[in-house]
């Protein structure tokens, strides 16, 4: 229905817009007038589609674990040798950080300023690195490492902190 590929469309333009300003300020420190400043998008369309800040919060996360998934995996996709990609994760790693710096992980982020104030923020942080976790603890079985379970948490560890 086309009423509802708009709807879509509009709730997505509203978390790109508030993603990069929750990433640059923070989720506490931005407050809606802040996200969406500049944006064109009242307040009424805002809450529209995102009746809380923690509910506009959850979608910019979910788009962000999207985000993330593609940025770290899609340049090592044609790399068949799952040693050698492992390897160049940490590749694509340094070229986003020599790029943004000062960003690191949104998802880390969310986890640190509501542990404890919201369960469900927290618990969509946690699901973007285990994500990641998960695919490194694939790529250790495919590599026939030993225990890879843990291998790939301790990998994961060493990526977060990169």
């Amino acid at each position: 229905m086309p009423g509802e590929a708009q709807a879509e469309d509009k709730k997505l333009e509203i978390v790109k817009w508030a993603f990069d300003r929750f990433y640059e300020g923070g989720f506490h420190a931005t407050g809606i007038d802040t996200a969406m400043a500049g944006s064109g998008i009242s307040k009424r369309t805002l809450y529209k589609y995102f009746p809380s800040k923690e509910e506009l919060i959850a979608a910019v996360l979910v788009h962000y674990g999207e985000f993330i998934m593609h940025e770290l995996f899609d340049p090592v996709a044609a790399i068949k040798d799952p040693k050698k990609q492992i390897i160049a994760f940490f590749d694509v790693r340094r070229t986003m950080l020599d790029e943004n710096p000062t960003r690191g992980c949104l998802a880390i982020k969310a986890c640190q300023e509501y542990l404890g104030k919201h369960e469900g923020i927290v618990a969509l942080g946690r699901s973007s690195t285990l994500n990641v976790e998960e695919r490194f603890v694939e790529l250790c079985k495919c590599a026939g490492f030993a225990q890879p379970a843990a291998l790939g948490k301790h990998i994961n560890v060493l990526f977060q902190g990169a």
